[in-house]
């Protein structure tokens, strides 16, 4: 199993927790497994549906989707041993950036959107005398997150941002040039492909990612 196998079981509609399955099943048997053994093990909500989207893929179009950026995944030795522990972690992730932040000790900061004013000194506090100590993870949403990331790149220090939607998508839209900024000199990742639009069941399952950085 390699980086794009994976984005196909995803492009056939397999969730992050069905293709867990398959390379938990793969990884204890020590073997690979045909398409409809995969369909079994996953324990998918219909196989066959499963199935057919697989075989209808269309591969030399899904190899240009897939490579419109790099990828990291839980199969590769650069993948965060952080992530490895957490719930659910994600199979596949998209980046630009300096995939070597992911060595380094980490701290997820996150916070409310709509911050006061205190709330945003404190975190900027909180960032600064960490020094370079940690580098910071957090969303690049309004508020904190925002704060969060500036804090850490006034200061000297390096910063992860983790988002909801494909690489080439920027939101919130006035944290353009911030995350313009950070995916060519920090670090930005995504479960999403190119052009994915930040829909609203994406930012609970980014927060999953921020959270496995928590210590």
């Amino acid at each position: 199993m390699n980086n794009f196998e994976l984005f196909k079981l995803k492009k056939a509609g397999l969730t992050n927790l069905n293709i867990l399955a398959i390379l938990d099943y793969q990884e204890k048997q020590e073997k690979s497994l045909s398409l409809r053994n995969m369909a079994v093990v996953s324990k998918c909500k219909n196989p066959i549906l499963f199935m057919e989207k697989y075989k209808a893929l269309d591969t030399k179009e899904l190899r240009k989707e897939f490579n419109c950026f790099p990828s990291v995944s839980i199969l590769d030795d650069e993948y965060p041993l952080e992530l490895k522990h957490c719930y659910n972690p994600p199979v596949l992730l998209f980046y630009q950036g300096n995939l070597e932040l992911l060595n380094r000790p980490k701290m997820a900061v996150v916070g409310a959107r709509t911050a006061s004013a205190t709330g945003t000194k404190s975190v900027q506090k909180i960032v600064k005398e960490l020094g370079n100590h940690f580098v910071i993870v957090s969303g690049l949403a309004r508020g904190i997150d925002t704060s969060a990331h500036l804090s850490a790149l006034k200061n000297g220090g390096a910063s992860i941002a983790v988002i909801g939607c494909g690489l080439d998508v920027y939101y919130p839209k006035e944290n353009k040039q911030l995350q313009a900024y950070m995916a060519k000199n920090h670090l930005v990742l995504s479960e999403y492909v190119a052009g994915e639009a930040p829909l609203k069941f994406h930012f609970p399952e980014r927060n999953r990612i921020i959270a496995g950085y928590q210590i």
